[in-house]
């Protein structure tokens, strides 16, 4: 008989929704981004740990998308994901400790409103 498997704590996640980013471009405002996050946790981190940190993790990231732009620059109604989820884990490692979190997914971008991306005028 085999001996029965340590039960191994699973790994968690916190979700963070309804957070708006605004996308500026030459220093003007193009769009809003509502985007949901999603935070994996290590395993046997306290979620409630997590959700406790929940709104001074959101101002801080709220405050980081009004010094630079998460926005891409050749379509104003998408966010690029890499820049903000690499601001998300250093927010997190600051407020969860380093390492608590593993991974954080983008699970939804919603534009305030479609908008046409005005193309680079070319330079000479």
């Amino acid at each position: 008989m085999a001996a029965p498997e340590a039960s191994t704590p699973e790994a968690a996640s916190v979700t963070m929704t309804g957070l708006g980013l605004p996308v500026f471009v030459d220093g003007r405002v193009r769009n809003h981004i509502f985007v949901e996050l999603k935070l994996h946790l290590k395993a046997g981190f306290a979620v409630e740990q997590a959700r406790a940190k929940d709104t001074i993790m959101r101002d801080a990231l709220i405050r980081e998308g009004h010094r630079r732009s998460f926005g891409m620059a050749d379509n104003w109604n998408r966010i690029d994901e890499r820049a903000l989820a690499s601001a998300v884990m250093q927010i997190a490692n600051t407020q969860l400790g380093r390492g608590n979190v593993v991974r954080v997914e983008i699970v939804r971008q919603t534009p305030r409103m479609r908008v046409r991306t005005v193309a680079a005028a070319p330079t000479r």
